[in-house]
């Protein structure tokens, strides 16, 4: 596109009014002409207009001084979408030519003053001739949204960073340096939220409604490249402990009795077959059930009478925990099998793994093993899948302002346990006992908090024995049976998370730090295991107490 110097007097004429106020605003005041940007070629700049030139060389620039003293200019000049540049030039010039109107326009206000107008999103660029014919400069034109206002309020959010914002295309690009990934991650949610607005520039040389908004995106996650450095990845050690007590009480009581008795051509026999389900189920043992065995051989001592059945160490043999006994007379006998136990337990489990993690990033600790799980597919084929157990930790922390710590953990606690197992071909497998929780918390380097807790208290009882006999008092405890489980838990999981940082070799203990096998002499005559240290003799160096292994922040 070419415009003629006496085409385009009639425009310059109708910006004369906005001519006066800029003159007004610039005149011959030295320090009105201080912030605009000189650019040259060949000619020697200061540092301090070399840096603004480097800083600002994605960014809008507004007043352009053109020195041409030392030769043409070629210079790439970046243009905000919806803006204008004023290029002042140091001689006359007749004739401006831009290949790309559509995207950037020319307005002349005088003879060696030119307002570049950015319209539409793309490149371009602008050749300047003097009265002579002589084209003295060159200008590789780019429209993008402009980005000073943006890089200007991420320097204010996130303060003691070094953020540099560039457009490509629709595209956000950040480059620079922040302190932690929290402000990475902030400046990029910022960078989101500008690029989800698409603005529309409706500039001509007749008319200036500016820009505005064409549409608004809620995802623009794509549209943002994050190039961001992070000084310093900051680490966190978490340390989890777990706490649990459990108490369980087993207690059972029951008597089965049979009678056989015979007159004349009269025979009659009376059996109970009282049971013991519950500590029976929990492996306390069974009651004797007394049966009646019509089989005569020499190898059957119950042969045509009634006897007590209970499977003792062995299949053939009997066996219980109790009273046994009976009364015969002829051929009348009465039989009774008394059964009693208790049993006491006491399980205590203490857990403290710790486990360090850079912030941001997940980490797992499982401090156990695993056991098989066999199966059969469609085939008949047997095949062997494992499963963890023990103590098992995954966490994610990240380091958020003033010190604090936000964890999403998930803890975990199992043992192997015959309650629930299965048996298939004569194999048993176990249950899995398990105790887990999932939360995400917020608290500060070295602060503790109880993650989860249980208090449990479960009471179990049964009473077999004769309907009318067994709700007789005192007398009734001879035809019934009774089993009674009690079970108390109580469990708490504590977490604490420190910001940490690595330490000297030397600072760190290890557990096996003064311990040593004993002599062959104390092990064979003493049986002593390790070394006992005694007074005459100085302690090994290494100790555990307290902090060790990080500096505690």
């Amino acid at each position: 596109m070419r415009y003629q110097l006496k085409k385009i007097w009639s425009l310059a004429l109708a910006g004369l009014a906005g001519t006066a106020v800029l003159a007004t605003s610039l005149g011959t005041s030295e320090s009105a002409l201080a912030d605009s940007r000189r650019i040259t070629r060949g000619a020697k700049v200061d540092d301090q207009l070399q840096k603004m030139a480097q800083g600002a060389a994605s960014q809008h620039q507004s007043i352009i001084r053109v020195d041409d003293r030392n030769g043409p200019v070629r210079k790439p000049l970046h243009l905000g979408l919806g803006k204008s540049a004023l290029l002042e030039f140091s001689r006359d010039l007749r004739d401006v030519m831009v290949s790309n109107p559509e995207a950037v326009d020319v307005v002349m206000l005088s003879s060696n003053r030119v307002f570049l107008l950015a319209k539409k999103l793309g490149d371009s660029n602008a050749f300047f001739f003097d009265t002579n014919g002589e084209q003295f400069a060159a200008f590789e034109l780019s429209v993008s949204r402009d980005t000073t206002a943006l890089q200007a309020l991420m320097a204010r959010l996130i303060p003691g960073s070094s953020i540099s914002v560039e457009m490509m295309n629709e595209t956000v690009i950040l480059t620079g340096r922040v302190r932690t990934p929290q402000d990475s991650n902030m400046a990029n949610q910022i960078a989101k939220n500008f690029v989800s607005v698409e603005l529309r520039s409706s500039m001509t040389q007749s008319t200036a409604t500016g820009v505005e908004i064409k549409q608004t995106s809620v995802d623009a996650k794509d549209k943002v490249i994050n190039m961001l450095a992070v000084d310093g990845e900051e680490q966190v050690m978490l340390r989890v402990t777990v706490a649990e007590v459990q108490r369980s009480l087993l207690k059972q009581f029951g008597i089965n009795w049979s009678t056989d008795i015979s007159i004349g051509t009269l025979t009659a026999g009376l059996m109970t077959s009282n049971a013991l389900p519950l500590t029976a189920a929990a492996g306390l043992g069974k009651l004797p059930v007394p049966g009646f065995n019509p089989t005569i051989d020499d190898k059957n001592m119950c042969a045509g009478t009634t006897c007590f059945y209970n499977q003792g160490p062995t299949a053939a043999t009997y066996g219980n925990n109790g009273i046994d006994g009976g009364w015969q007379g002829g051929k009348q006998n009465i039989r009774q099998a008394m059964r009693m136990m208790e049993r006491n337990g006491l399980v205590r489990t203490l857990a403290e793994p710790n486990l360090t993690a850079v912030s941001g990033e997940p980490a797992k600790f499982l401090a156990g093993g695993e056991y098989p799980i066999p199966s059969v597919d469609t085939n008949g084929q047997m095949t062997v899948t494992f499963k963890e157990f023990g103590v098992g930790v995954a966490f994610t922390p990240i380091v958020m302002s003033e010190g604090r710590i936000s964890l999403k953990i998930e803890a975990e606690v199992s043992e192997l346990s015959s309650d629930g197992a299965v048996t298939i071909s004569n194999l048993q497998i176990p249950a899995l006992k398990k105790r887990t929780t999932k939360s995400t918390v917020e608290l500060p380097s070295g602060g503790s908090l109880a993650l989860a807790g249980l208090i449990s208290d479960d009471t179990r009882q049964n009473i077999d024995g004769m309907p009318g006999l067994k709700d007789l008092p005192v007398l009734g405890s001879l035809f019934r049976s009774r089993d009674f489980i009690k079970s108390e838990t109580e469990l708490v999981i504590i977490v604490t998370p420190y910001v940490v940082k690595p330490t000297a070799t030397k600072e760190l203990a290890r557990p096996l730090d003064g311990l040593a096998e004993a002599t062959d002499m104390k092990a064979n005559f003493l049986g002593h295991l390790n070394r006992i240290y005694g007074r005459g003799t100085a302690m090994p160096a290494g100790d555990l107490k307290g902090d060790y292994g990080f500096i505690v922040e």
